[in-house]
């Protein structure tokens, strides 16, 4: 299988369930932007400091597939199978923030990234600033 159809040279692309629609398309933006934290959070789950946390943040990844999947879907396409997204989901990210947030220190300053020897600190944050951008794609989204 190729990774390239040369259908969209047009302009064009097609959303799951065949409708063609614009490569500017809000629906296309929207989950080309949930593709790229899907990228960032693989970058940070591959460093060895997130051992610990690897399965854990590919279940994220995971679920990324799952938001992109009904994003890159027509509306009107019923017949698509694509999985689902469970308040299970939502529950299971929530329950690990608010971890997280128990044992860190409170945040009193905006934290300028920087790199380190071993791993550039200024992708850290990447993910975060890229998932800030989801829900305005998602809203934006729906309202098309």
């Amino acid at each position: 299988m190729k990774i390239y159809t040369k259908t969209g040279d047009s302009g064009q692309t097609s959303l799951l369930g065949g409708k063609r629609v614009s490569k500017a398309h809000l629906r296309i933006e929207a989950y080309g932007t949930v593709d790229e934290l899907n990228a960032y959070v693989g970058m940070v789950r591959d460093q060895e400091v997130n051992a610990s946390r690897a399965p854990f943040l590919k279940e994220i990844q995971d679920r990324l597939f799952t938001i992109g999947a009904d994003l890159a879907t027509a509306p009107d396409a019923a017949k698509v199978k694509k999985p689902d997204l469970h308040e299970e989901d939502v529950m299971q990210l929530e329950g690990a923030m608010d971890e997280m947030d128990a044992v860190l220190p409170p945040l009193k300053h905006f934290v300028l990234p920087g790199g380190t020897p071993s791993f550039p600190s200024a992708i850290w944050p990447a993910p975060y600033v890229v998932a800030q951008n989801v829900p305005a794609s998602h809203w934006q989204k729906k309202r098309v």
